[in-house]
């Protein structure tokens, strides 16, 4: 049940922080943040899309590693799954 409910409630703020992107507070961005983050456990493409986006910012990965600890179990295993391949 609860993988449902996080999928739908992802799901719900991916689509509201696209609708609100534009507006000048940075609600969007947010929105879409925690939305990513309850959707990647469960759907591989956006798995991909976050271990894409940590290779490419060093700074976004050290963020996440560095508060994993203070996260909930779903976001955690989302750092967990995302960790970016170590460049060859």
């Amino acid at each position: 049940m609860l993988p449902i409910v996080h999928q739908v409630f992802g799901s719900l703020l991916v689509v509201a922080g696209l609708i609100v992107l534009p507006l000048p507070i940075p609600f969007g961005l947010i929105m879409l943040t925690i939305g990513f983050a309850l959707l990647a456990p469960y759907i591989p493409a956006v798995q991909r899309l976050i271990r894409h986006m940590r290779g490419k910012w060093p700074n976004l990965d050290e963020q996440l590693r560095r508060h994993h600890h203070r996260m909930p179990p779903v976001i955690k295993k989302t750092i967990d799954k995302t960790h970016p391949a170590p460049a060859e």
